[in-house]
């Protein structure tokens, strides 16, 4: 018979997840990690531009044009929704927020954090698709 033992020491679980960027070295940032409510604001604020973007991939030229904006739209959303701290890393002399990197920030870091969030969140290929 096995008895579990109850850890004397308590869990401590931290709401972000830190990553060092790759793009900018020197720079970390943080991530949320996903909670159920988090998720469910998430799938809010996604669902009319997963919509949009389904109904645009399906068109001609000019609507796939509109699907690419609705991508970087997408991405905004992601970044200002998931992006909790940035480290060492100042824009036009202020420190960098979230609303800055999306305003501001180099492009390749905008698409390394979106990478992290989406990796944080788990979405399959065809999920990442739609967000």
């Amino acid at each position: 018979m096995s008895f579990i033992s109850r850890s004397p020491k308590p869990v401590e679980y931290s709401t972000v997840r830190w990553f060092d960027s790759g793009t900018l070295p020197g720079v970390s940032f943080a991530i949320r990690r996903v909670s159920l409510q988090m998720r469910l604001e998430l799938a809010k604020r996604m669902r009319e531009l997963s919509i949009r973007d389904e109904f645009l991939n399906a068109g001609g030229p000019s609507e796939r044009l509109e699907a690419a904006e609705n991508e970087l739209a997408a991405r905004s959303v992601l970044i200002l929704w998931g992006l909790s701290q940035i480290a060492r890393l100042t824009l036009d002399g202020e420190p960098a927020t979230p609303e800055s990197i999306v305003e501001k920030a180099p492009e390749e870091l905008a698409n390394e954090i979106v990478v992290a969030i989406r990796s944080e969140l788990g979405l399959s290929e065809q999920e990442r698709k739609n967000s």
